[in-house]
């Protein structure tokens, strides 16, 4: 997913070359540099097919599918 948040762009991956990963990557739109990011709050697990919105102070994430195709119901907001 890629989430506009301010004046950065939040990726947190989902499908990556056959496999899930769980990263959270931010791309600064001023600078224009990507970084890591730190996140507060309960990490979600690898996951794809997902939705992702900015809210508040962070990135709410919901649902997709597991790397052995179970459904995910579940929702985490990711602090910034």
């Amino acid at each position: 997913s890629l989430i506009p948040f301010g004046n950065r762009l939040v990726v947190f991956f989902g499908d990556l070359a056959n496999s899930l990963d769980s990263a959270l990557h931010c791309f600064d739109l001023q600078r224009r540099r990507w970084s890591d990011l730190a996140v507060g709050g309960e990490h979600p697990r690898a996951r794809s097919d997902h939705a992702a919105i900015p809210c508040g102070g962070g990135v709410l994430i919901f649902g997709g599918r597991g790397s052995s195709n179970e459904l995910f119901d579940d929702t985490c907001l990711l602090r910034l």
